[in-house]
């Protein structure tokens, strides 16, 4: 929306600029060109009447007028002079009348400025004409140029501001083009003239969350069917074993086993859907205030109270320890998922662990640290690529044994979901080695809630 808005001013800063600009270079240009000219050839009414007091107070004195008047003439092409009588005056009787009481008078037409002094010796009139200032022999084109100059400037002005936005309009079509046909790695370079760079940005983020969906969307589509295909067999066989069984012992043990792989294949489709709807979720996901510091502790006990319940002779007991040295952690997020996402972090801590979890809280400048150490064998390091990818399960840990390997069930979507949980809570994620215990270390980097 800011974006759209500095677009809007931009554009509006840009037109009145260009309007203002170019209509006083223009009128500058006017002034230099036509109006400096015509004031050197023409006079005002004052300038007019000055001259005139002093030709006429100069030409009393003379005996020989006419000679002065045609040598003025010679040399004075755009300022007339003449003598003339009343017959030849032409002017209305009131003008004469003030003509003749106050010696002189000074008349304006739509042409000329002309000074009239009343001779009294001579009892003849001093006539003086000029051309009126301002109204010079303009051309009838001349304000028609400077109209058509003023406008192919200001689209020049304005147009060089859209250039730029027209080319990255249809680059961005370009590229809306190439992604609806299909190449999802299509994308828009951001340029560093630019003024939609925020869309630019979105639409490279939506393009890539389109590529995530439905590489995801591929990912499900062949883990399912991996996934599903070895208990749909189980069930088969076991199908078939229990038809051909008669003995009611040997049919219970095959019960109970098609029971477990019912109870698998039950546990998959959940997973699936959970993953499923944290997509459809990303939109609702509610922002409130929660304490990690709670979360940790709440979720500790019910992870050491199951595994009291399922312990046995060939079970590893699980010890979980909460190092923290503030008595709250407020974060901005969704309960339910953040719960999901240590959950599962803890989870994986359990499965590659050798029963001894550390779980630290911190606070560094503006941050929220909060990190899961384990005492297993550790992330690989080529592994951490691949490790929030789904369906990637933790083949590729540090010297696993295959017994260790076999023990260890689950569908690779539990780190998948961290990924996903944390991006949409704008959560960083680390992977270290633990100094303190020498398994995995994964570190969560949250921004503390906006006062």
């Amino acid at each position: 929306m800011l974006g759209l808005r500095t677009l809007t001013l931009s554009l509006l800063l840009t037109i009145v600029v260009a309007s203002v600009g170019s209509g006083l270079l223009l009128d500058k240009l006017y002034s230099e060109l036509y109006s400096s000219e015509a004031s050197t050839k023409e006079l005002t009414q004052v300038q007019l009447d000055v001259i005139g007091a002093q030709l006429s107070a100069t030409i009393r004195k003379l005996e020989k007028k006419e000679e002065f008047i045609q040598l003025w003439q010679d040399e004075n092409s755009s300022l007339s002079l003449e003598i003339i009588t009343r017959d030849d005056i032409r002017i209305p009787e009131e003008l004469l009348q003030e003509l003749e009481n106050t010696g002189h008078i000074t008349l304006s037409s739509s042409a000329n400025l002309s000074y009239y002094s009343f001779l009294k010796e001579d009892n003849s009139y001093l006539v003086m004409r000029s051309p009126l200032a301002g109204n010079n022999n303009q051309p009838n084109w001349l304000p028609i140029l400077f109209t058509v100059i003023f406008y192919v400037l200001l689209m020049l002005i304005v147009f060089t501001w859209l250039f730029p936005l027209i080319r990255r309009l249809q680059t961005m079509q370009l590229s809306a083009k190439k992604l609806g046909e299909g190449d999802l790695s299509a994308r828009i370079t951001p340029s560093v003239i630019s003024h939609i760079k925020d869309i630019e940005l979105e639409f490279n983020r939506m393009a890539q969350r389109i590529e995530e969906l439905v590489s995801d969307i591929s990912l499900l589509s062949s883990a399912i069917s991996h996934e599903m295909r070895a208990p749909l067999a189980k069930l088969q066989f076991g199908l078939d074993a229990l038809r051909e069984e008669e003995d009611e012992q040997a049919r219970r043990i095959y019960q109970d086993r098609l029971d477990k792989v019912i109870a698998d294949m039950t546990h998959l489709i959940d997973t699936l859907l959970k993953y499923a709807r944290l997509d459809k979720n990303i939109a609702q996901l509610p922002k409130d205030g929660v304490d990690l510091l709670e979360l940790c502790s709440s979720l500790t006990a019910s992870v050491m109270q199951a595994n009291k319940v399922a312990s046995s002779s060939q079970a590893e007991s699980i010890d979980i320890s909460i190092k923290a040295k503030k008595t709250f952690y407020i974060v901005k997020g969704d309960v339910f998922y953040l719960n999901l996402l240590l959950e599962n972090l803890v989870a994986n801590a359990v499965k590659y662990g050798k029963g001894k979890i550390l779980i630290s809280l911190d606070q560094s400048d503006n941050k929220i640290l909060l990190s899961v150490e384990d005492n297993g064998p550790g992330i690989a390091e080529q592994f951490k690529q691949n490790i929030f990818k789904p369906f990637i399960r933790g083949d590729e840990t540090k010297s696993e044994s295959e017994a260790q390997r076999a023990s260890q069930k689950g569908y690779g979507l539990g780190m998948a979901l961290v990924k996903r949980i944390a991006d949409l809570h704008s959560v960083e994620i680390e992977i270290t080695q633990s100094e303190t215990l020498g398994g995995a270390k994964l570190i969560l980097v949250f921004s503390p809630p906006k006062q």
